[in-house]
């Protein structure tokens, strides 16, 4: 605590511009793990605009009853506070009907019953656009039972986004990265631009 609290009355803490300069694993870009070291200063290799579409991925235990039936829960839940209008997002079982303007149904993933691309088991989609990423994550907060939620940006850098930039609710599940493109031209793209919302926004930042 000694040393803490010298190493504090040392420090400008008040200069908002004072450089920062990181050490040890804070030097690189993100906070998985690499076989090579990324050297401290290529932070522009991943620059990108800020995030406005989103993905929760929802995984469950296939092979078990009661985990596919919560799932299955959670995600007629999802579907019934979209049609109320308590927020806006897009999963197996959205439609027209459920979001009126929303045309892209047939795009929407379905409810994978097993392992898929990076996703090692039982899961299904959720997309997000940032107007209603806090009133979507409150209510997967509350309501996601004993589900683990996977929650990562849609930007041009797939494999970081899937990485370093993730977020967690539950236990989390060691997907799978090896099946993830590196090139921007595989990565997710934006979604449902009939809803005029995330990069569809017309005041958005480009993707």
């Amino acid at each position: 605590a000694l040393c803490f609290a010298q190493a504090l009355s040392t420090a400008d803490v008040t200069d908002p511009d004072a450089n920062y300069l990181p050490t040890g694993g804070a030097a690189y870009i993100s906070s998985h793990s690499s076989l090579e070291k990324l050297p401290f200063g290529s932070n522009d290799e991943f620059s990108d605009s800020p995030a406005l579409e989103f993905h929760y991925h929802v995984y469950f235990f296939q092979n078990n009853e009661q985990s596919t039936a919560d799932a299955q829960r959670l995600r007629q839940g999802i579907v019934d506070a979209v049609k109320r209008g308590e927020f806006v997002a897009v999963c197996h079982g959205v439609d027209e009907s459920v979001l009126p303007g929303f045309n892209s149904t047939s795009d929407v993933p379905p409810v994978n019953m097993g392992p898929m691309g990076p996703h090692p088991a039982g899961s299904f989609e959720v997309w997000v656009p940032v107007e209603h990423l806090g009133l979507a994550t409150s209510f997967m907060m509350l309501n996601r039972g004993e589900t683990s939620l996977l929650l990562h940006p849609l930007t041009r850098h797939c494999v970081e986004d899937h990485s370093g930039r993730i977020m967690w609710m539950g236990v989390p599940f060691n997907i799978d990265r090896t099946v993830l493109a590196v090139d921007e031209a595989s990565c997710d793209s934006p979604q449902y631009p009939e809803l005029g919302l995330g990069y569809s926004s017309p005041t958005a930042t480009p993707f």
